[in-house]
């Protein structure tokens, strides 16, 4: 159970983010604002320094996925996370980059719509499988983490 939770954790990463972009969406229907409650405790920690999302990345990928002493679907989910930010980090910066004539249009609702359920929807399937003891598969996402922890475990051979 304790990695269960540690996994469980580190899937709010992506979720934090998000929740920090789609206030609009949120004001809009209100009925979705019971999923920022979620969010408010690691907020403080992720948000604590401007470097700190990269400690917790850093800290995540040397000190979890390399250690083999974890079981591996601990590693996988705590890979997935990190990749699920990733994503998360790409949508966001795809938002922050569109011109200001899409930016106040229906098109910008329609996008933070999507990205809170792209996103939502990823987390709670992800949460799901880890409290389970399973694997979940996502594609292409779930390529790149089986890879990343390959290449951890190779460098900690050479080691």
């Amino acid at each position: 159970w304790p990695w269960k939770l540690c996994s469980a954790i580190l899937y709010m990463l992506p979720w934090v983010d998000v929740t920090e972009k789609t206030v609009f969406f949120i004001e809009r229907f209100p009925a979705f604002h019971w999923t920022e409650y979620f969010t408010e405790p690691f907020e403080h920690w992720f948000y604590i320094h401007e470097w700190a999302p990269l400690i917790i990345f850093f800290g995540t990928y040397l000190g979890i996925v390399r250690n083999k002493k974890i079981p591996h679907v601990a590693r996988y989910h705590i890979m997935m996370g990190v990749m699920l930010d990733i994503v998360a980090m790409i949508l966001i910066v795809v938002e922050e980059n569109l011109p200001f004539g899409v930016l106040w249009t229906p098109w910008s609702d329609l996008f933070y719509a999507c990205m809170f359920w792209f996103v939502f929807l990823l987390v709670i399937y992800c949460l799901f499988f880890c409290f389970m003891g399973w694997y979940c598969e996502i594609p292409l996402i779930s390529e790149g983490v089986y890879m990343q922890i390959e290449q951890a475990e190779q460098m900690g051979q050479g080691a």
